[in-house]
């Protein structure tokens, strides 16, 4: 088993991602369209990703916005859906 990365780190990688794509995760845990468990799941599935340096450097290239979310991204398919 891999040992996750830095929660600090990867919460904020998260955050970053989904507000380049334009999901808003509080608002969709507000909205209940997420649950506590889901927003915990999403930063651990970035915890497990090999990619951070990679994501960290394309946020920091991107200036806040992205047309598409990585295809390493372990939660594409729901920030997609967050986005849309």
């Amino acid at each position: 088993m891999v040992p996750l990365g830095n929660p600090r780190a990867h919460f904020w990688l998260t955050l970053g991602m989904a507000k380049a794509v334009g999901a808003d995760l509080s608002a969709a845990l507000h909205e209940e369209r997420i649950t506590h468990t889901d927003y915990s799941d999403i930063i651990s599935r970035c915890r497990a990703c090999d990619h951070a340096v990679a994501c960290a450097a394309k946020l920091s290239r991107c200036r806040g916005q992205l047309d598409q979310i990585p295809d390493y991204c372990l939660n594409r398919d729901l920030l997609e859906t967050l986005a849309a």
